[in-house]
């Protein structure tokens, strides 16, 4: 990594995005400090998650929280569930906090398929919160101060430690992507339980039409 100084990493989504496969990944490195309980486990509480009431409460953070590493990451649900309320967490006052402590912030916002996204709240909660994490994204966390870079969950699934080693590059962050464990809970989509195949769109005879699909032809250069 380019920077020596300390780094902490914030993760967020809106519930359901993808937040506990992430924050479960970045926390894999062995030089990042992030959510340790969630290493050998496909979903724990949010409420157990190291920040989790820091997000409710950021005066209670301390510099001391970082001494054990130059990397953390911290990963929250937008809005996410501790001590029995729902809670918009207070993304900026802990980055705003961390900063000031000479600690580099940079944040991480998950993205997912919106329809299913939307499909997958109202499953679980029965409310949908996608378009309220959207404008806490648009209006508070891009126009602020802190670097913000987009993750997304059909990616990740679709091509795997090679969408890590490209996250690592562009976030200039550990990831443990040769870890034997790293995909440990990446197998059948997420999506795949929300998708119904259709029989026919209007569109599908004007997309085969004339087209021979059996056979790809390719040309060379000085054809």
């Amino acid at each position: 990594m380019n920077n020596d100084k300390k780094q902490l990493l914030i993760i967020s989504g809106p519930q359901g995005s993808g937040n506990h496969i992430f924050a479960r990944t970045f926390s894999m490195h062995p030089e990042v400090t992030g959510w340790e309980e969630l290493k050998e486990k496909y979903w724990v509480k949010h409420c157990r998650e190291s920040f989790a009431e820091y997000w409710w409460y950021p005066q209670l953070m301390t510099p001391e929280i970082f001494n054990n590493s130059q990397y953390h990451v911290a990963s929250v649900s937008f809005p996410y569930v501790y001590d029995g309320y729902i809670i918009k967490p207070k993304i900026l006052e802990v980055a705003n906090l961390v900063k000031g402590w000479g600690i580099d912030v940079k944040i991480a916002v998950i993205t997912r398929d919106e329809t299913i996204n939307k499909m997958q709240q109202h499953r679980i909660r029965k409310k949908i919160t996608v378009d309220e994490a959207k404008e806490y994204v648009i209006n508070e966390l891009i126009p602020s101060e802190f670097p913000v870079h987009f993750l997304s969950l059909e990616t990740f699934f679709s091509y795997k430690t090679n969408y890590l080693k490209y996250l690592e590059k562009i976030l200039d962050f550990p990831i443990g992507h040769n870890d034997p464990d790293i995909l440990k809970f990446i197998d059948e989509s997420p999506n795949f339980k929300y998708i119904t195949p259709i029989d026919h769109y209007w569109l599908d005879e004007e997309c085969v039409e004339g087209v021979d699909f059996n056979t790809i032809y390719t040309r060379d250069k000085n054809d």
